[in-house]
């Protein structure tokens, strides 16, 4: 949720962006973005005001999954005198929120409707469950079927009469799925714009290169003889995400192989690479969704030269 980000995709031809939290849809409509869709659910009454509000000045939507969170944001928005776009989360097989398909989302979405205040648009599902499912083909083919399934809700409800605007899903790593099924409307892409190297080996996504890195420097050279190859970096799991496994060395080559809360230990080649404190080396990042919201600025580089600072306005936002 970083605007300038944001206007690089709807310049490029996006229809909208897509936020995980209200925090984060209030910096993106603070920076001028005018159609949000929330994909998670806003609950609570102090967050529900500020959904209200925030619906007032720009045209937001929002998941709901739940009769009594759809009726205490109705009440709101007719205090607030205003109207709430909501899609109803449809569970494809991520078994996390959502309602299930077909009949049950059919019911669900006519009590919705009955709702003053909420403006129906349609449905949403996310297939992350198959997110390293190996074997590219297996992904896809299993991707395609959770999505039929929404589709096929979709469907439902358009046969009984309810319009159906918005058909919204899928991720940077199965869009080639969910972009190849007649009646999905919105591809909920994200990852794309960095990647990380977890994209990256888990294929399918060759057309983007990772570009997130971080620069690091060499804080300690042990002086013992089981050290000769190791370097201390000042870099720990309070500047990058290792959730899903150790940093990569950029450059110079080496490997990380231990990394508490402010350190990592880089064993290297000494016969290839030579390094001393206060050498920097540069590694690319695990997880980008993880690392990002670390940091205030990320430094745009086009070759040697640093073309911008951009402030990353949405990180910290946990509301």
């Amino acid at each position: 949720a970083t605007p300038v980000f944001a206007w690089m995709q709807l310049r490029a031809g996006a229809i909208g962006l897509t936020a995980s939290k209200l925090s984060e849809a209030e910096v993106l409509a603070t920076g001028g973005v005018k159609d949000i869709l929330i994909a998670n659910q806003v609950v609570g009454a102090r967050k529900i005001q500020r959904l209200a509000n925030l619906a007032a000045w720009t045209q937001v939507k929002v998941a709901i999954d739940s009769l009594e969170n759809a009726a205490e944001i109705s009440k709101m928005a007719q205090e607030r005198g205003v109207k709430v776009g909501v899609v109803v989360e449809v569970n494809i097989g991520n078994d996390r929120c959502g309602v299930e398909p077909l009949q049950t989302t059919l019911d669900f979405t006519r009590k919705v409707r009955d709702l003053p205040g909420l403006e129906f648009k349609g449905l949403m599902g996310y297939d992350g469950h198959l997110v390293f499912i190996q074997g590219i083909e297996a992904r896809l083919k299993r991707s395609t079927q959770a999505y039929q399934v929404l589709i096929e809700t979709r469907d439902l409800l358009i046969k009984s009469g309810i319009p159906v605007e918005i058909v919204s899903g899928s991720g940077s790593a199965m869009y080639k799925a969910a972009s190849a099924i007649k009646g999905m409307t919105e591809l909920q892409v994200g990852s794309y714009i960095f990647m990380d190297t977890t994209y990256r080996d888990n294929g399918g996504l060759e057309e983007f290169k990772c570009s997130l890195s971080i620069l690091s420097t060499v804080m300690s050279r042990p002086d013992r003889a089981n050290a000769r190859d190791m370097a201390i970096l000042d870099i720990g799991r309070k500047g990058i995400d290792n959730t899903l496994g150790m940093p990569e060395m950029k450059s110079p080559s080496g490997t990380i192989f231990s990394m508490p809360q402010e350190h990592s230990r880089l064993k290297f080649d000494p016969k290839k690479v030579s390094l001393k404190v206060g050498d920097t080396v540069e590694l690319w990042v695990k997880d980008a969704n993880g690392t990002f919201n670390l940091y205030d600025k990320v430094y745009a580089l086009r070759g040697d030269i640093v073309e911008a600072v951009w402030d990353i306005s949405g990180r910290g936002q946990v509301t």
